[in-house]
């Protein structure tokens, strides 16, 4: 999969992505969230953010790859690493699974109105 790291995820996952054969790139810091979803579109890529906002109905669109949203504490790189593993194993693209949620022992398919 091609994935783009929002800047507010832990870099060891960009490191683990790449080990795990997957074409990742990490975002450019301090631009805004529209211009981060933009740069995903663009790409063809799965959105990685901690950040809700990208659930907003606003970046919907027909262009959209996936966001991926991680709920585990920041500093739990393991868990992360983890849980990255089991849905790259399950999955091989997140094209029509829009919107997932990675907590710290599953992962999950949302609906946007579902996020709190």
């Amino acid at each position: 999969m091609r994935f783009l790291l929002d800047e507010n995820v832990h870099k060891g996952l960009f490191k683990f992505l790449k080990e795990q054969g997957q074409d990742v790139k990490l975002s450019p810091r301090t631009i805004s969230n529209g211009q981060v979803f933009r740069l995903a579109q663009n790409e063809e890529r799965v959105l990685i953010s901690r950040d809700s906002d990208f659930l907003d109905e606003s970046f919907i669109g027909p262009e959209h790859f996936g966001i991926l949203l991680i709920r585990v504490k920041p500093k739990d790189l393991a868990s992360q690493q983890s849980c990255m593993k089991k849905l790259l194993s399950e999955f091989s693209e997140m094209k029509g699974r829009a919107f997932m949620l990675l907590t710290k022992d599953k992962f999950e398919q949302l609906e946007p109105s579902t996020i709190e």
